[in-house]
């Protein structure tokens, strides 16, 4: 005879899912207290679960107009608890180099940060002023924001995801500082391209290559969220045009702010309006895992000539092959309509 339930004064006892959840329970406690545990299998485990999820932000905010847009999705959304905003530095016809690009990504942050109501509600932090590519030998990694991810990290008792949205400078930088943070953090970059693209001229990751280099190399746990490949690949199906915008409902001032307000202001500025929310797919990812096409893969080598090169005996990573732009968007047009 098999026994489902006991009963004991009225109360209803499940034998066999006491028994799944306390197995639940002894997994939890194993990921987040062994640091050894955080292999791609575990992360991939972890984003599946129903956990809230602590969150970095890392980002080159002033660059283009998709960090603003992944910001204000990562605040919004109730799967994701921000613990920081780090500016990042970058350098094209938006900053004249990149302590610039850095100061001005922290300014845009922070206006983030008035438009979304959440003034004063999470700390933004100052970045680094030189890439990592510069000056290897004279680089200083002690910066405000990889001084802030090494103490969220040494608290940290479950895992941080360290959404990177721009050049990986920071999270260089704070690894250097502390490379014992690689058993508290999971850093999710947009950088590099698909394997099929051939090449790796990406924005972020020539922003600072040597910083790209280090971070892949240094057994981090790490999902990369490719920018360019075949038709379908990347994260650079996530284009928008001014009608499909038109999803985020409400007359508050981030909704107005991101449904009309910030794609003029990049119009008139730019003679255009950027059509693809690359950085959207980070939160994105952290949201909804089953929007995505992942794998685990031997970690790829970047090559002093910028490209791929291939080790079956790396230690492994995540690699995303592909989303679904329209279930990503879909989510994201939601949560600012809602914030």
């Amino acid at each position: 005879m098999e026994w489902r339930f006991l009963t004991l004064k009225r109360i209803t006892i499940d034998l066999p899912a006491m028994r799944h959840y306390f197995l639940l329970f002894i997994a939890a406690a194993t990921l987040f207290s062994c640091n050894e545990a955080l292999t791609p299998e575990i992360i991939l485990e972890d984003l599946q679960s129903d956990r809230i999820k602590d969150v970095v932000i890392d980002s080159d905010t002033y660059n283009e107009m998709d960090d603003q847009y992944a910001i204000a999705y990562a605040l919004a959304s109730d799967r994701m608890n921000v613990l920081a905003l780090h500016a990042a530095p970058f350098h094209n016809d938006r900053s004249t180099g990149f302590a610039e690009g850095m100061e001005l990504s922290f300014k845009e942050m922070e206006r983030v940060l008035e438009v979304t109501g959440c003034q004063g509600k999470y700390p933004v932090f100052k970045g680094a002023e030189k890439s990592v590519s510069d000056d290897p030998d004279q680089f200083d990694p002690n910066n405000p924001a990889a001084q802030n991810l090494v103490s969220i990290a040494r608290k940290a008792r479950k895992p941080v995801y360290v959404l990177c949205l721009g050049a990986i400078t920071n999270v260089a930088a704070a690894l250097m500082l502390d490379p014992s943070i690689k058993g508290s953090i999971v850093v999710v970059w947009l950088g590099t391209n698909c394997f099929s693209r051939g090449n790796l001229e990406e924005f972020n990751l020539y922003q600072d290559y040597m910083a790209g280099q280090k971070v892949v190399d240094s057994g981090v746990p790490l999902v990369i969220l490719p920018a360019m490949g075949k038709r379908g690949e990347g994260t650079q199906v996530l284009r928008v045009d001014q009608e499909k915008i038109q999803a985020i409902q409400g007359e508050g001032r981030a909704q107005r702010f991101f449904r009309s307000e910030l794609p003029q202001e990049f119009h008139d500025t730019q003679g255009e309006w950027r059509h693809i929310l690359w950085d959207v797919a980070a939160p994105g990812l952290v949201a909804h895992p089953e929007y995505y096409r992942l794998r685990v893969i031997p970690a790829p080598i970047l090559t002093d000539d910028r490209q791929f090169a291939f080790d079956s005996t790396r230690h492994r990573i995540v690699w995303m092959d592909s989303l679904d732009p329209d279930a990503v968007f879909s989510d994201l047009f939601s949560c600012l309509s809602a914030n």
